[in-house]
């Protein structure tokens, strides 16, 4: 079990399961579009983790694949 959201992260990345998205995603509705694609492919997809919001906080999507 992982004590904290940031552990579980570091997890999916040293696995190789973890996309960081550095480039500015509109949270309104390019986030969500992008996720969708992702989770549609074989497996579930990787989980992906928007840095560049335009917003205070990271955004962490399909985390369980």
């Amino acid at each position: 079990m992982y004590s904290s959201l940031k552990e579980y992260v570091n997890f999916l990345e040293s696995k190789g399961e973890l996309v960081r998205i550095t480039e500015f995603a509109n949270p309104v509705l390019e986030i969500a579009e992008i996720t969708d694609r992702m989770s549609k492919q074989p497996g579930g997809g990787k989980a992906l983790l928007f840095e560049n919001t335009g917003t205070p906080y990271p955004v962490l999507t399909n985390m369980m694949g």
